[in-house]
């Protein structure tokens, strides 16, 4: 293969793995595609001269009407230009990808997909960054180096060279050792917070993740829920324990306003809510902490188990809770957080025992709409003869929970799609109306309630001991106000039924194990990479510190630890290492005619035979010494040196009967020597 096309081959590696970066953070863009397309095209088809012209032309083109696109969105939309430069830097990486072969662009190829790999680190890259950024490194330093080879060439005028597999070896492990300081380098120097996300998972654009919004309606009507498999987010437990699924509500967002088929929360509410030491005193236990990593797209709220007495912020995100106890947060980087709970809920004792005394008047948990006459008549019957706040509130749940039926099917028409038609007719919904239908009927008794969503329990993936929250466990249920004791939440849903109806609409993708294994591999990827900051860093020292003191078993294990390699994982690295330095040290071996290489084997064999061959001795001289020394096989070994000279000095082509001759006059000396190995009066002599 030519050096020129060799290293445009290596130069298109080079952007498709900048490409492949690229994706894993920012996703199939239609950009992305089209470039892959282009970059492909690289590989094989090289314009001549002409086509040169016309590819430059047309790249002029492209540039000026993305320059206009850049501009207008810039000036005339005052929006987001990011996008525009991304495909400027896209387009100009294809168009000099497709430049003939004799086109001086190599630093053009070097410098635009370098610019690629950077910008894939502004968005929030996943477990394939890591992949990619390996094939950059392997592929830019061989395409350095075949590139340099191809100018000196062209330099000295050299027509053909020859780049053979001990050069690319010992070039690949080189990049092998580029990988390496970069990964100790990650580790030593200190990592700043990530401030800045042109992504916008975070919330800073896209669609929200339904029931996260600023409302939630039971209006809807004509279909049916989907499954959605996305992953909101992952929650480790500090304690390393596994407390049931069904335990495990992850408070989000709560709503007081109720229109009739709308819940919205009412900004400015008055702080509501006791504060996280008021509720750790008086549910009493242990507190409970998780660490979350990440959020449902769009969302601004961060989730915990209920009650949440606080939240400490692990990336660079500021936190804000406002008067309902909703926690919200601002900036553009993935949440990661920590959040610490209070003990599970309080014992039924203990809320039966709480204060029934009316609510102040103008509470905003009492509100309600203009609602038909027969659902007041209902919380009425259900609850009369209960003397506590709990016995009607269990009295509501458990007729909700016993008469109703959970379904993920949509009412078939908007006067179906009430609360009204749920209680009276329909019987049966999805969650929302469950915990619409607790709330309103506990408002009507003068029990202040509100509507919460966030999600139910999760998936323990084995690999990692963390849970994985899914668009699938999204569930709303209600909070009701106990004056000593504060928001309890009670759920009126029939799990049962719940359940069901989501394995039924394979909503359960996460049982295989396929699946379980790469979401631990992302999962430790956004954790001791993406999240990677100096306390991890400090914490990794120590570890470090400790293991090589062997002090590594004293004191307290602290969570979160890097686990210990095992031993597979050591020896592959230490062969890793081993392999790469015997490619740095190994010599490249020089390309040896036919004749040279037998020449060659004729003086290892008697070296090995113990006839000494000094490194300057000519072939003649060589001949002489054997004669003079009656050593086995000197005949023989005279023939051989007579062709090899006459084909190495004198020009002469001896063809395929001459090297045939000097096969023969090897075999015949390596004959005799093994004959005076075995024959004690030769070996004397």
């Amino acid at each position: 293969m030519r050096l020129a096309l060799l290293h445009r081959r290596l130069c298109a590696g080079m952007a498709l793995a900048a490409l492949g970066a690229f994706a894993a953070g920012a996703g199939p863009l239609p950009m992305v595609l089209a470039s892959t397309a282009g970059l492909g095209l690289a590989l094989f088809w090289h314009p001549d001269a002409r086509g040169s012209v016309w590819v430059e032309r047309a790249s002029r083109l492209g540039v000026l009407a993305l320059c206009a696109w850049m501009l207008y969105v810039a000036f005339v939309l005052v929006a987001d230009f990011m996008p525009a430069v991304l495909a400027m830097l896209l387009f100009l990486l294809v168009a000099e990808s497709l430049r003939s072969l004799d086109a001086r662009n190599d630093m053009r190829l070097y410098s635009l997909s370098f610019a690629l790999l950077i910008a894939a680190t502004a968005y929030y890259p996943g477990v394939g960054f890591a992949g990619a950024f390996v094939a950059y490194v392997v592929l830019a330093t061989v395409g350095m180096m075949v590139g340099y080879l191809r100018r000196q060439a062209e330099r000295f005028h050299v027509a053909d060279i020859r780049v053979g597999r001990p050069f690319l070896a010992a070039t690949v492990a080189l990049s092998g050792v580029t990988v390496l300081v970069s990964v100790v380098l990650f580790v030593i120097f200190p990592r700043l917070p990530r401030q800045w996300n042109v992504h916008g998972r975070a919330g800073a654009g896209g669609e929200v993740m339904a029931g996260f919004g600023d409302e939630v309606s039971i209006g809807e009507y004509g279909d049916r829920i989907s499954p959605n498999p996305t992953v909101a987010f992952r929650a480790e437990m500090a304690d390393g324990r596994h407390p049931p699924i069904s335990e495990l509500y992850w408070r989000g967002r709560s709503f007081d306003r109720f229109d009739g088929t709308r819940w919205s929360s009412t900004p400015g509410l008055p702080q509501s809510t006791p504060a996280g030491w008021e509720y750790r005193a008086v549910w009493g236990g242990p507190p409970r902490v998780q660490r979350i990593y990440g959020g449902p797209p769009g969302a601004r709220v961060l989730f915990g188990l209920h009650p949440v007495v606080e939240v400490r912020p692990r990336s660079a995100i500021r936190t804000l809770r406002d008067g309902a106890g909703d926690v919200v947060f601002f900036g553009s980087d993935e949440p990661v957080y920590s959040v610490v709970s209070a003990a599970a809920r309080p014992p039924d004792a203990m809320l039966a025992a709480s204060s029934d005394a009316a609510p102040p008047e103008g509470t905003p948990y009492l509100q309600l709409p203009p609602l038909p006459a027969r659902i007041s008549r209902l919380a009425d019957s259900l609850t009369a003869g209960q003397a506590t706040r709990l016995a009607k509130v269990q009295a509501v749940q458990r007729w909700l929970m016993s008469a109703f039926t959970y379904t993920l099917d949509l009412p078939a028409n908007p006067e179906a799609a009430t609360l009204d038609a749920f209680l009276f007719r329909r019987r049966s919904g999805h969650c929302e109306y469950f915990s619409s239908a607790l709330t309103v009927l506990l408002r009507e008794e003068g029990i202040p309630a509100r509507s919460v969503t966030g999600f139910l329990g999760g998936e323990w993936n084995p690999n990692g001991d963390y849970l994985v929250v899914t668009g699938n466990d999204a569930h709303a249920w209600t909070e009701v106000w106990f004056p000593d004791v504060g928001w309890v939440p009670f759920d009126a849903t029939p799990q049962a039924s719940r359940s069901e109806a989501l394995r039924r609409h394979g909503s359960d993708a996460w049982a295989a194990p396929a699946r379980f294994w790469l979401d631990g591999l992302e999962h430790r990827w956004t954790k001791w990479v993406l999240d990677y900051n100096l306390d991890r860093q400090l914490g990794l020292l120590r570890d470090a510190g400790d293991f090589f003191s062997g002090s590594r078993n004293a004191g307290p294990r602290r969570t979160g630890k890097l686990p210990r390699p095992s031993l597979p994982v050591v020896l592959g690295v230490c062969v890793a290492l081993a392999a790469i330095f015997w490619l740095l040290r190994r010599r490249p071996r020089a390309h040896l005619t036919p004749e040279a290489r037998t020449y060659v084997a004729l003086r290892r064999a008697y070296e090995r035979a113990g006839y000494p061959c000094p490194p300057g001795e000519t072939p003649l001289a060589f001949a002489e010494r054997l004669r003079a020394a009656n050593a086995p096989g000197a005949e023989d070994a005279a023939r051989l040196i007579d062709l090899y000279l006459r084909a190495r000095f004198a020009g002469q082509q001896i063809g395929d009967a001459g090297r045939a001759e000097m096969e023969a006059a090897m075999s015949a000396v390596r004959a005799e020597l093994r004959a005076s190995r075995r024959d004690p009066r030769l070996v004397a002599r």
